[in-house]
């Protein structure tokens, strides 16, 4: 009996001692998705299943014990909803920091409204997480802005502005999923419905909203500067936005010249009718919502005061009196 006893106990203790060989190599054994994937979490998802569709879609070799992993750091009710992207070789404990990357945090980086993926691939760079060449690159490039199902030229207008916690080793489509999560979550139902009812795209709604994140400084104009567009464009006007003729000049922050708005690009509005074919930068939800919603005026045209504020003017002559009286004021001053 005592001889049975044992031979039980050595069995267990090698089914134990092979458990947890299995289960330590499997922390440790990084895996290669066949190709890079992208992986929506709804709220409320449990472990389980979010283990099960891991191991479905090449992301981990074994569900059970990624979901044991879970449970083990007590992970396992702390997941965190949300778009992911898995590309490249990680193991199962980056996979775990990445879905439950409240606690795991590392990299803090913050994207002002208004900024474009060049300036974006700046903030990105100087974190140290990748290159800035590496993300600028993946962002202009409409392979991923299809892959995140976005019918744009380019990611542009689709990071949405805010401050984000990234893990180590992050790739480009990894941050970019964060920022399309976040635009995603801001962009309403609401959002959608008005845009429809003005006949209006998404990608049109943004790209608007774009060029009046570029031109309002004050919150309470971007309606207003909104309906100078809106009442332009109905009209069949160029808007003759400004920033749409610099747009694309890697690292510019100087002074919009005269040569630059005769600048040949399909972006540039005082060349060509209508919208740009995209955004010019990543708007917040003001501008956003300005752009669906913009002011009852009957203005179509305005320029910038130097402090911020802008005269607003019905018609060209009135226009071209409020710029010579303001030109005059400052003479004066």
């Amino acid at each position: 009996m005592r001889a049975a006893t044992r031979r039980v106990f050595i069995a267990s203790l090698l089914l134990a001692l092979g458990l947890v060989a299995h289960f330590l190599a499997f922390l440790g054994t990084p895996l290669r998705p066949p190709e890079k994937v992208l992986v929506e979490i709804e709220p409320g998802t449990g472990a389980w299943e979010i283990s099960r569709t891991l191991e479905q879609r090449g992301v981990i070799a074994d569900g059970p014990s990624f979901m044991a992993m879970a449970v083990v750091t007590g992970k396992a009710r702390r997941l965190q909803a949300g778009m992911y992207v898995f590309e490249g070789s990680r193991t199962p404990l980056d996979i775990m920091r990445i879905l439950f990357s409240g606690r795991t945090v590392t990299y803090r980086i913050t994207v002002p409204e208004g900024f474009d993926i060049r300036q974006i691939a700046d903030v990105v760079s100087k974190a140290g997480i990748v290159s800035r060449h590496e993300f600028l690159e993946r962002a202009a490039d409409p392979a991923s802005a299809a892959f995140f199902g976005i019918e744009a030229p380019s990611m542009e207008g689709f990071l949405f502005p805010d401050t984000y916690f990234l893990v180590p080793r992050a790739t480009p489509l990894e941050i970019m999923a964060k920022m399309v999560d976040r635009f995603r979550r801001e962009y309403t139902p609401e959002m959608d419905r008005r845009a429809s009812h003005l006949g209006m795209t998404r990608l049109e709604v943004v790209t608007l909203a774009s060029l009046i994140e570029k031109e309002a400084r004050n919150s309470h104009e971007k309606p207003v500067i909104s309906s100078v567009f809106h009442n332009r464009l109905w009209r069949g006007m160029r808007l003759q936005s400004d920033p749409t003729a610099v747009y694309g000049l890697d690292g510019f922050t100087g002074r919009i010249r005269h040569e630059d708005l005769l600048r040949e690009t399909p972006y540039n509005t005082y060349l060509h009718h209508g919208l740009p074919p995209g955004p010019i930068c990543n708007p917040g939800s003001e501008s956003i919502r300005a752009a669906l919603w913009p002011a009852d005026t009957d203005f179509l045209y305005f320029f910038a005061r130097g402090d911020g504020t802008h005269v607003f003017s019905r018609t060209l002559p009135e226009h071209n009196r409020a710029i010579t009286a303001e030109r005059q004021q400052h003479r004066r001053g």
